[in-house]
């Protein structure tokens, strides 16, 4: 008869079963030890890990609070408490935060669930203990560059630049250090700045891919600059960044069979990429394509989950480095490889350098060249991308029938109204674009239209202006530009529902230049309410104003430069009946009819993999 193994041996068990990942047979083991009388702390801790990563959250929580319980102040059970609560149970996770702090839980506490809530998406519960920290250490350039980016993740630029400054002057040989001052000050509006530091960034290290992208994206929204001088510099990026030629690829020249087209994003969720996306994919056909989503996003929500069903095959390869996310590719013997993200934000475009497809598109995410050598197409239209602009981009233009967005409709609906300034007796313009869009020439073109239109006001809203310091500097440019401040609303970020409602109570949008509205601008064809827009100075994201409006019929609001938009600007607040009819029966039209769209996109993948049968045949 074989002795019942004691405690100490079922402990040994589940621990090795736990270090495997068997995580049923590890708390099975647990609970046997603990029946035997082997209590702890740390054991009950171990039961709840074991419970939580094998699917039994209400378990996991009950030996993690048992685990508590015998010690109150035990970090890493109220951590991992913390941790099977987020992000659904924020106010019970605060709880236990507060309740271990209590019982004397410090540093190492503040520490870990500073990292949690920022992983649940939660920064503004983040700040406390990241101050905290800060508090305990002030030296600690990391943990306050830390808590400079948290509050950048907040919207408070104002707030983040001096922690950033300093950490960037104390790092000098860090240029990631002087990348997040330069993008806290664009957050802030002050491009120029931003731009200069982001050079900085480059000069330190000239392979640092950040202070690239984020240069590249931001000398879009720089006035004073040529498209050309914007051009070159994406050029000088592929040059930094080249790759070798990629080994052959088994893909079979044949023009007509069913394509392996995928796409690569870090923006599958509420975003401008999302919007214009979902109903797209939504239409697309499935007899001649198989879609597949390389998702390299850290963030997720319903829009993720809608796209996800939209897709024949989902692969969240963000945690991957570019070669691996590159043998996936290849692996699933992509056809067409799309790129939807470009230099921002969550920009994998090193995985596109790398060329894992016989063909690869950019669409959406970035309007204009990539500069990348292995980048071959680019979805664009006659309108965005004239015969004039080709010289301009390293890829060949893929001009779609109407306009190269498609927009998916919000759920938000806002009925068409009449003008505000019918019942308000004066005009109200309105910007609903970022900060780093509201450049001085633009604000002196609104400020002389403000000056002329002695009763109109302009409501500015974006998600920074609800921090003050922030609101207060954008006042004092405006000054400076010769504009009357107690005439200029600013509002913060609000919930999409009155997001929307605010459309309505504009009477016109202006949009900025050399960087105009695109998500906005069709948000407010949505709402029933016109943009004034002026023509771009080359590339596809100067010229979205254009493209936009042309395809709901509102060329008549394109201004060839900024006098005549001044003068448009004049003409249209003093035209109320004419500005009544516009708005009733404006709508998205086109731009929203994505049955249509689709079948331009699929022409347009069609047409482009005969192209590259055609040329393998001619090898």
């Amino acid at each position: 008869m074989t002795a019942a193994p004691d405690s100490g041996a079922l402990l040994d068990q589940a621990m090795a079963r736990l270090g495997a990942r068997d995580f049923g047979a590890a708390a099975t083991l647990f609970n046997r030890a603990i029946a035997l009388g082997r209590d702890a702390p740390e054991i009950r801790n171990n039961l709840g890990q074991a419970l939580r990563f094998s699917g039994d959250n209400a378990g996991a929580e009950a030996a993690f609070r048992e685990a508590l319980r015998q010690r109150p102040a035990y970090v890493r059970a109220a951590a991992n408490l913390v941790a099977s609560l987020l992000p659904a149970g924020a106010d019970a996770a605060a709880e236990v935060i507060s309740a271990t702090l209590a019982a004397g839980a410090g540093e190492d506490l503040h520490r870990a669930v500073a990292g949690l809530w920022r992983d649940a998406g939660r920064p503004d519960r983040a700040i406390f203990h990241l101050q905290a920290l800060l508090e305990a250490a002030p030296g600690d350039a990391l943990m306050r560059s830390e808590l400079g980016t948290t509050l950048m993740g907040l919207g408070q630029p104002s707030a983040a630049i001096p922690h950033l400054a300093r950490v960037a002057a104390e790092m000098p040989d860090r240029a990631d250090a002087m990348v997040n001052y330069g993008l806290a000050l664009q957050q802030s509006g002050d491009i120029g700045a931003a731009m200069a530091v982001q050079r900085r960034a480059i000069a330190q290290d000239p392979l640092c891919r950040p202070a690239w992208q984020n240069l590249l994206l931001g000398l879009n929204y720089m006035p004073g600059i040529t498209a050309e001088e914007v051009s070159a510099a994406h050029r000088a990026y592929a040059a930094r960044f080249a790759r070798p030629a990629p080994a052959m690829f088994a893909n079979t020249p044949d023009p007509d069979r069913r394509l392996r087209i995928g796409m690569l994003s870090g923006d599958f969720r509420q975003h401008p990429v999302g919007y214009f996306l979902e109903a797209a994919i939504g239409a697309h056909r499935r007899a001649g394509f198989h879609l597949t989503a390389y998702d390299v996003g850290k963030r997720a929500d319903a829009t993720t989950a809608r796209l996800r069903g939209l897709y024949d095959a989902w692969r969240p390869v963000g945690a991957l480095e570019d070669e691996a996310i590159v043998a996936q590719i290849r692996a699933d013997a992509i056809d067409i490889l799309v790129d939807l993200t470009g230099h921002t934000e969550a920009s994998r475009i090193g995985v596109m350098e790398y060329r894992p497809a016989p063909v690869q598109v950019s669409w959406i995410g970035y309007a204009n060249t990539n500069g990348v050598a292995a980048m071959d197409w680019i979805i664009a239209d006659a309108v965005a991308l004239p015969p004039e602009d080709e010289a301009l981009y390293i890829e060949k233009p893929l001009r779609l029938p109407g306009c190269y967005l498609c927009y998916t409709a919000p759920k938000q609906a806002v009925a068409p109204s009449p003008p505000p300034m019918l019942r308000q007796g004066h005009v109200t313009f309105g910007c609903f674009s970022n900060l780093a869009k509201i450049n001085d020439e633009v604000l002196s073109a609104w400020a002389t239209i403000l000056a002329r239109l002695p009763d109109a006001r302009l409501l500015l809203k974006t998600a920074v202006l609800g921090e003050a310091a922030t609101a207060q500097k954008l006042r004092a440019q405006f000054a400076a530009a010769g504009g009357d401040v107690t005439r200029l609303d600013l509002e913060g970020h609000s919930p999409r529902a009155y997001y929307f409602a605010r459309y309505a109570t504009v009477d016109f949008m202006l949009d900025p230049f050399p960087f105009p509205g695109g998500t906005t601008t069709v948000e407010a064809i949505h709402a029933g309410v016109p943009s004034l827009t002026r023509r771009g100075r080359g590339g596809m994201i100067s010229r979205n104003g254009e493209t936009l409006l042309n395809a709901v019929g509102l060329a008549d609001w394109i201004a060839a430069d900024t006098q005549a938009y001044i003068e448009k600007a004049l003409a249209f607040a003093r035209d109320a009946e004419g500005l009544a009819e516009i708005r009733a029966r404006l709508s998205l039209g086109p731009l929203g009819d994505a049955a249509t769209y689709a079948r331009g996109l699929e022409a347009a993948w069609r047409f482009i993999w005969r192209d590259w049968c055609a040329r393998q045949g001619r090898r």
